[in-house]
């Protein structure tokens, strides 16, 4: 007798274990949801969809919500606590928020930069150097500033690569 409720308690131990288990996934899954559609919403009060897919910034899903909230430590010592999961999931959200918006960013200024780039732009030294003294009425002094910075980069590149070619042949 005394064998069978011992196998009784731990069948019910186990129960109880599988039925938490089920219940915190589900509460991962809800929050998941959760996550992802209020971060979604707020990304979407500052930028359509389409901006975001033009710099190839995805918007969240719930399975990415899922990832971070696995990712996250605490998530398995205190999730429990259904105030917690809310105070919780509001830090998350603008911490995910922050994260997008500096990725948003630089893919943003990325681009520009992109686009700022003259299209024909000299690659040489020769040419740079032609550049400058061509004294281009059509060239900004930032313009000019820039190609002085290239053109002194390229020459210290060029001299390096030299010096380790004769290095090279006295080795």
């Amino acid at each position: 007798n005394n064998r069978s409720n011992l196998l009784n308690g731990l069948n019910g131990e186990q129960e109880h274990g599988e039925r938490s288990e089920a219940k915190r996934k589900l509460q991962l899954l809800v929050s998941s949801k959760q996550l992802a559609s209020n971060v979604r919403t707020l990304l979407l009060e500052q930028h359509t969809e389409e901006e975001y897919a033009n710099v190839n910034i995805p918007l969240p899903s719930t399975e990415d919500a899922k990832k971070k909230l696995k990712s996250m430590k605490e998530f398995t010592e205190k999730w429990y606590d259904k105030g917690f999961r809310e105070e919780w999931l509001c830090t998350i959200t603008g911490v995910w928020i922050a994260e997008i918006k500096a990725q948003y960013e630089a893919a943003l200024s990325a681009a520009r930069e992109e686009q700022q780039k003259p299209e024909g732009e000299a690659q040489s030294i020769e040419d740079i150097e032609q550049l400058l003294l061509a004294n281009d009425n059509n060239i900004t002094s930032e313009e000019r500033q820039r190609l002085k910075k290239k053109l002194k980069k390229k020459k210290q590149q060029k001299a390096k690569k030299e010096a380790v070619k004769k290095e090279d042949i006295t080795v």
